[in-house]
């Protein structure tokens, strides 16, 4: 086996390994409580107003 057969072989089966790693079994996760209409605006905690901070990328987008 040549090195580049070798390298391609350790490329697919890392590859494959971190594709098997991505997501998770189990059961399906509840809306959170912030998410149900049922609950009053009221109820909720109010956010205090952040300032804009401009970044250093925001004239690209």
């Amino acid at each position: 086996m040549s090195n580049r057969t070798g390298t391609l072989i350790l490329a697919v089966c890392l590859s494959a390994l971190v594709v098997a790693g991505c997501g998770r079994r189990s059961q399906l996760e509840q809306p959170s409580a912030a998410a149900d209409p049922a609950v009053a605006a009221d109820q909720l905690p109010a956010e205090p107003a952040k300032p804009d901070r401009p970044f250093i990328l925001d004239p690209i987008i």
